[in-house]
């Protein structure tokens, strides 16, 4: 013990000491040098706004910045064209470390497309206000004499009438045709038998009526929808004035040529639909 205590105050003592400080220090240097180049510590850089920049541009404006990027969503956007930059993560600005990623939102190539909803005979309000919130444009509103007031009777697409479930672009503008009320004008009840649906549609709507119910034949399928015509009608076709502007009608369709019927001589009224 004595010796040890000696060996303490000797210049060799110390001469160790002093080189396993300078070595452990010269270690601790390497050491944290090593972290600053591999973290690049202190090595920062500015995020550039990349936003409105088409996504083929993208690529070498971060390669330049040494950044990379990573497309995580994309999102329509109405009167902007495909893969147009609308969000970045971080934000313009930001200081970030080299080879870091930024986070993009780009605008979509195509427009969604959505079902029409069955919104038949909901109040005009609330027809609008659910088309709106799904992401359709009301255009304009019409209206036609029907039982029902300020109703929703079908809707149209540039004169064309679009059936419920039809799947339409997000933002498509709508033509809302709406009920007006019963009139007190009477109309002739026009002869329809042997007509097509498409004639048929048309001399009702020309007729100042509208069809109600179609009834098909059980042996009917879709690709007879072009040979189907009208064999039965109700109420009946008549010459004189009988029914209120905007009654319904009932047409029954088939592709049976044994039930093609003969034009017959109309008058009076003989069968109303209830």
């Amino acid at each position: 013990m004595i010796k040890f205590i000696q060996f303490i105050f000797t210049k060799q003592f110390w001469m160790h000491i002093g080189a396993y400080a300078v070595l452990v220090c010269i270690m601790l240097y390497g050491l944290f040098s090593y972290l600053n180049s591999y973290t690049l510590h202190g090595e920062e850089l500015a995020v550039p706004n990349i936003r409105g920049y088409h996504i083929s541009e993208v690529e070498h404006l971060l390669a330049n910045e040494s950044l990379g990027f990573v497309v995580v969503d994309s999102i329509y956007v109405e009167k902007v064209g495909g893969g147009m930059v609308m969000e970045q993560i971080p934000d313009s600005g930001f200081l970030v470390k080299m080879d870091r990623k930024i986070y993009l939102t780009l605008s979509a190539y195509q427009a969604p497309k959505i079902p029409l909803p069955n919104l038949k005979f909901d109040d005009r309000r609330n027809v609008i206000a659910q088309l709106r919130a799904i992401g359709f444009k009301v255009d304009s509103i019409s209206y036609i004499p029907s039982e029902c007031v300020d109703c929703l009777e079908f809707i149209e697409i540039r004169g064309k009438r679009i059936p419920p479930g039809t799947k339409l672009d997000i933002g498509t503008s709508l033509a809302l045709v709406l009920g007006g009320g019963k009139s007190d004008q009477f109309v002739p009840i026009p002869y329809l038998g042997g007509m097509s649906m498409a004639d048929a549609l048309e001399t009702t709507k020309q007729a100042g009526l509208k069809i109600s119910v179609m009834v098909l034949d059980a042996e009917f399928t879709a690709s007879d929808s072009l040979n189907a015509f009208v064999y039965k009608q109700i109420p009946a076709p008549t010459n004189n004035p009988s029914a209120y502007l905007g009654s319904p009608i009932q047409l029954f369709f088939t592709t049976d040529d044994n039930k093609r019927p003969e034009i017959p001589i109309v008058d009076e009224p003989q069968d109303t639909l209830q």
